[in-house]
């Protein structure tokens, strides 16, 4: 689930910050999905009602 894979505060200011230090380095795929994740607003939400959304369409069926 992606709700299992959202960065905390901390882990997003670790990644900002170690980019900020190496502007040159690219960040690694994993480091670039967690900022992605991050810059989402919202993302929590968006996905809990997506997740209720899908289980009632499936709940009616």
């Amino acid at each position: 689930k992606l709700l299992t894979m959202l960065p905390t505060e901390e882990e997003r200011s670790r990644i900002q910050e170690a980019q900020a230090a190496s502007p040159d380095l690219p960040l690694g795929s994993a480091e670039q999905f967690l900022l992605t994740l991050a810059s989402i607003s919202e993302l929590p939400a968006r996905l809990k009602l997506w997740a209720f959304k899908l289980d009632f369409e499936n709940a009616e069926k």
